[in-house]
């Protein structure tokens, strides 16, 4: 299941539904938005960099999440 929107993954990422994160980090401004990993009051989630690609103007980030 693949879930879009950064309000959506924290949750369940605090719900500890997550098994992965793919984050895609291009040069665009967008204006407001919700941070993915600010957690006010939240712990430490660790994890594991499983790849690390890059396209022309986006570079991509894979994790699994450390249980």
């Amino acid at each position: 299941v693949n879930l879009l929107g950064a309000d959506v993954a924290r949750q369940c990422l605090d719900a500890g539904l997550l098994d992965e994160i793919l984050v895609c980090i291009a040069p665009v401004l967008l204006g407001d938005g919700v941070r993915l990993f600010e957690r006010p009051g939240g712990g430490t989630i660790a994890l594991e960099r499983l790849s690390l690609s890059q396209v022309p103007h986006a570079t991509n980030l894979w994790f699994r999440v450390a249980r």
